[in-house]
């Protein structure tokens, strides 16, 4: 038998900035009107268009009184934002020894602003094989794990029957729970188990989508 489940890859979810140290450099932004340059500023909100994402918020850092010169990092990660949107800054007030701008700025989501994902219009699913799977373990909401038995070449000839896993890590919007996740890996196992050289596909409850599958 060589059966295989199908994981979905979500292409572009709805999901956070990377972090809180994720930048945007001055070259991809437009607007900021006025510009006084500073070591930081106060922590400016956003808005998003289309509408969907909110909560990140950024500060900024300018060497000179240009658009080019200012450097945006996040402080408040947010959630629900896609590569494409139009993010707006806003305005952001003087204060005594901080950077200002009199305007709001403008940038466009580019992905590596974002929480990596694996999914991407030539890359839609994630083929795991389940020939020799031990079991499935409900991580947390947002993780799954398949232990599979197997000889791992890449590591020695003496991994023979070394348990090795698939991690499913999942977004954490929409939610779901680590018991239906758990169940929902495990209902497509047990169907390409009874249908040999089958590809069920992973049906993931409340629509949560699958951002990486990882093989360790």
């Amino acid at each position: 038998m060589s059966n295989f489940i199908k994981v979905p890859l979500a292409v572009n979810p709805a999901r956070s900035f990377a972090s809180v140290s994720t930048t945007i450099a001055g070259s991809r932004l437009s607007g900021g009107g006025t510009i006084v340059a500073g070591t930081t500023s106060a922590s400016a909100a956003t808005s998003v268009s289309p509408a969907g994402g909110s909560g990140a918020t950024f500060t900024m850092a300018s060497s000179g009184t240009a658009i080019a010169n200012v450097t945006l990092t996040c402080s408040g990660v947010g959630e629900g934002y896609k590569v494409g949107d139009v993010i707006t800054v806003a305005i952001i007030s003087p204060a005594s020894g901080l950077g200002s701008a009199t305007a709001e700025m403008t940038f466009t989501v580019i992905a590596a602003d974002l929480v990596a994902i694996e999914g991407s219009a030539t890359n839609e699913y994630a083929l795991i094989p389940i020939d020799n799977v031990a079991c499935v373990s409900g991580v947390s909401t947002t993780a799954c794990d398949i232990q599979v038995l197997e000889y791992n070449e890449a590591t020695s000839s003496s991994a023979a029957g070394k348990v090795t896993k698939y991690t499913i890590t999942m977004d954490d919007v929409p939610a779901t729970t680590k018991a239906a996740l758990q169940a929902d890996v495990a209902a497509a196992i047990i169907k390409a188990a009874s249908a040999e050289n089958s590809q069920p596909e992973v049906k993931f409850t409340f629509d949560a989508e699958c951002v990486s599958v990882v093989l360790s």
